[in-house]
């Protein structure tokens, strides 16, 4: 079978490997279908992701058709079309007793720790798979990871209708992050230095947008909220200094969520945090948030088809990290078929 595969850091190319087989009663054989490139697949390949360990298979979005399960399965039969829940937590530590398994120290992600989903079969504990609804192509489904990691910011942050949000990045999670903010009946600003991504933000609920490069951002932010700072900041660009400047952004009561993980330590004002009682909440994957964004997904096609710019046939893979790696393509999610 085909697969994605990174040998090394800046090496990408699909290899033929042997198709894996089911070895317990509760695991199950998946032919995927699509799978989404994600930023964290693109530092695999630069080297600069803190935890991939290599040669890897990559790849952590994705869905497929059920090829065969397990003599223990009944939740999902062969035909069943499922998305695939990528992380496993060890089960016993602090942080998976009190339903964390996604900052699990023993944590394993696909296509970071194990052979991920971009390959033509996987082998899956049958507890991972959720079944969508057909209205949704495979494309579409795809995205349905990638929405978990908005559900689970936006629960971090305790985003709730009224709040004036701030997303800085209108790359595919800060869309995300804006949509479904836009729905917990939020305002959104949306701040981005490029202007086509920028212009895609309005598709995904941003009442207001800002390019940094052409204003002042601190005065706009003020300016929209009346001198009083925002509520809520999603922080996904990866720029360092707005992480500090972030913290100057939020009125009392404020929430900062990072999406990124900044190389070095980053310096915060903590007189502002105190003065404020600030909440800096840390998001990392998804913790339960599968069904309810997996239901969720039909009602958002009309968004998920804004998101999805470019896809590919397997073959073409690199390709298509060329693509999404291109700030300039007008690339916003990338998606590799089977």
């Amino acid at each position: 079978m085909k697969a994605v595969y990174i040998s090394e850091p800046g090496k990408i190319e699909v290899i033929e490997k042997e198709m894996p087989k089911i070895e317990k009663d509760s695991q199950v054989l998946v032919k995927i279908t699509a799978a989404g490139i994600c930023g964290s697949d693109i530092h695999i390949f630069h080297g600069t992701h803190a935890y991939a360990t290599y040669p890897r298979v990559i790849g952590h979005e994705g869905c497929g058709v059920v090829a065969e399960v397990g003599k223990g399965v009944t939740n999902v039969k062969p035909g069943d079309e499922v998305i695939i829940e990528p992380i496993t937590g060890c089960g016993t530590c602090y942080a998976c007793r009190n339903g964390r398994y996604n900052c699990c120290p023993d944590i394993v992600v696909l296509g970071v720790h194990a052979d991920g989903i971009m390959e033509e079969y996987l082998v899956v504990e049958s507890d991972k798979l959720y079944k969508y609804d057909p209205s949704l192509t495979p494309v579409e489904a795809a995205t349905a990871e990638p929405y978990t990691i908005g559900a689970q910011a936006n629960a971090q942050a305790g985003t709730q209708a009224g709040d004036l949000v701030l997303i800085h990045g209108a790359g595919p999670i800060g869309m995300i992050i804006c949509d479904m903010a836009e729905k917990r009946g939020a305002t959104v600003i949306v701040s981005e230095v490029n202007e086509a991504r920028l212009a895609i933000a309005k598709d995904f609920g941003a009442a207001y947008t800002i390019n940094p490069m052409k204003e002042d951002l601190a005065e706009a932010v003020m300016r929209i909220s009346g001198g009083k700072g925002v509520n809520v900041v999603f922080e996904t660009s990866g720029i360092p200094a707005l992480m500090s400047q972030s913290v100057e952004l939020l009125g009392p009561h404020g929430r900062l969520v990072p999406l990124t993980f900044a190389p070095e330590p980053v310096p915060v004002n903590f007189r502002l945090i105190n003065k404020n009682e600030l909440v800096i909440a840390g998001t990392r994957n998804q913790n339960g948030k599968f069904k309810e964004v997996v239901e969720s997904l039909p009602g958002r096609k009309d968004r998920i088809d804004k998101l999805v710019t470019h896809v590919f046939p397997v073959e073409k893979a690199k390709e298509a990290f060329d693509v999404a790696m291109d700030r300039n393509s007008g690339a916003c999610k990338v998606v590799i078929t089977f």
